[in-house]
């Protein structure tokens, strides 16, 4: 099991009604520097309210030399129905091993098709072992 440091924290009861970027996005040469090299990490997205829902959404994460928004520099790209989303359900996301980030970490939220309304809280955390 994870732990949650608030410095990793990508989206906090973010309300997603279109496409857009977390919140906030992880500086891999600021928060932690190197942590991402050899250790297995991922993405927790917990869904925290549905209210209404399309077809579904798709998170994709993204990272970028430079300025942090979205572009085409996609890791992973999950895509989930709505039918399949419920409050209280956690997504977890692995990030690919041996792939060498880029400075700047961002999650996107991609609204697959029709009105969605989701409220999603995301963050980083190192993949730990079990004792």
């Amino acid at each position: 099991m994870g732990y949650r440091d608030y410095k990793l924290v990508l989206s906090a009861s973010q309300a997603v009604t279109a496409d857009a970027d977390s919140t906030y996005f992880l500086d891999t040469e600021q928060t932690y520097p190197g942590w991402q090299k050899g250790m297995p990490a991922a993405i927790i997205i917990n869904v925290e309210a549905k209210t209404t829902a399309g077809t579904g959404i798709t998170f994709e994460v993204c990272h970028y030399a430079s300025e942090p928004t979205h572009s085409t520099t996609t890791l992973v790209s999950v895509p989930v129905l709505a039918a399949d989303l419920a409050k209280g359900d956690q997504i977890v996301i692995p990030l690919p091993q041996g792939v060498e980030l880029l400075r700047y970490v961002r999650l996107y939220y991609d609204i697959t098709a029709g009105t969605e309304s989701y409220t999603l809280s995301a963050y980083f955390t190192p993949m730990l072992a079990p004792i």
